[in-house]
């Protein structure tokens, strides 16, 4: 029977990937936009921001846009402030806001937007993720899109061939799984808000839609996630774009960092993410480690799921322009992702337990 489930679940993520992927929007550098777009990056001390890709991004454009603003939201104190405050000088259309202090009792993500939402004046308006670094050609792309459609757009990133393991690796990650599941009937909306919120994307949507938002009623952690929730409220719907070379996503270049970072990620998960969409994921996660943990006790189902899995991996690396090599390497990533949930829970468990045999000790 979990063979029988895990064959039909597989099968239904195959189908909404390539359905997503022939709908969904492909970010290009043939589109041109001669409108203004301002692109709001929040930064929290979860935030893995990746200063260095951002910088050789930024120094690549063949001009600074005249029609391009950068606002860069800091909450409280963040290694990459100072050098953040020396490329603002360089670069006109960075701005840069620091907020020492804000209400306790509020989210800093939607807090940070709401203060500098009244200066928000452009015809499009992007939120991202700290971790993502775009190409010049992804805001016109992207700003013709929404500019076209006049509709909100999320746009998913690509992993950044770093190297092969660790790009295998950071594949597997929640914004895959929202691309395999993400649908705009009700029990679809139901499995794709949640992942939503831990999925990594940039939300563009026109000024008067970001305007419309009421970002003092937001208390969840997630922005995405509410952002979306009030769009359905007014039966407002979004188109689904995917970043390709244009948007990446980046990680850490060393393995042992990398891997370090994904038990940190797995606390964080668990602290401070919708708990939807940590079980959503780990049921994307098990589809994709089912030939390895269900060989001996399912070994007809694990054949039969290996080989969907390979047809699985087959389009999302068409879609997401994955390198070939993160195909066979996907066992491999999707231990890694176990071993360090494993590591996490393990580390918890002593953590708790430790201190309580202390006290009781004393």
């Amino acid at each position: 029977m979990l063979g029988l489930v895990a064959l039909g679940l597989t099968v239904f993520m195959i189908y909404t990937l390539v359905k997503n992927a022939l709908v969904g929007k492909q970010l290009s550098s043939d589109d041109t936009y001669t409108g203004t777009v301002e692109l709001i990056i929040p930064i929290t001390a979860r935030s893995e921001f990746y200063l260095e890709p951002w910088m050789k991004a930024l120094e690549s454009f063949k001009s600074t846009p005249a029609n391009l603003k950068i606002h860069i939201l800091i909450d409280g104190h963040h290694p990459s402030m100072a050098v953040w405050q020396e490329l603002s000088t360089r670069l006109p259309c960075v701005e840069l806001n620091s907020f020492l202090m804000r209400p306790s009792d509020t989210e800093a993500i939607p807090w940070m937007i709401e203060q500098i939402s009244s200066k928000i004046k452009s015809s499009v308006v992007i939120i991202g993720d700290a971790e993502l670094v775009p190409t010049e050609h992804a805001f016109a792309s992207l700003s013709k899109l929404v500019s076209e459609k006049q509709k909100p757009c999320f746009a998913l990133p690509q992993t950044a061939k770093l190297n092969p393991l660790g790009e295998a690796v950071a594949v597997l990650n929640p914004t895959l799984a929202l691309a395999s599941v993400f649908g705009f009937r009700k029990i679809r909306r139901n499995l794709s808000h949640p992942l939503m919120s831990i999925a990594l994307g940039w939300m563009a949507m026109p000024l008067q839609t970001f305007q419309e938002l009421n970002f003092s009623k937001i208390t969840s952690r997630s922005w995405k996630q509410a952002m979306a929730n009030q769009w359905d409220k007014k039966g407002e719907t979004f188109i689904l774009a995917f970043g390709e070379k244009h948007l990446l996503r980046y990680y850490p270049d060393d393995f042992k960092t990398q891997v370090f970072l994904l038990k940190e990620y797995w606390s964080e998960l668990w602290n401070y993410a919708d708990r939807a969409g940590l079980w959503l994921f780990l049921v994307a996660l098990f589809l994709w480690s089912f030939p390895l943990i269900c060989f001996f006790t399912h070994p007809f189902w694990s054949i039969a799921s290996f080989f969907l899995l390979v047809l699985y991996r087959f389009f999302s690396k068409i879609v997401f322009q994955e390198s070939w090599i993160t195909i066979p390497l996907h066992p491999v990533g999707c231990l890694v992702w176990l071993g360090t949930l494993v590591w996490w829970i393990v580390t918890g468990l002593k953590t708790r337990y430790g201190s309580e045999a202390r006290r009781s000790q004393n």
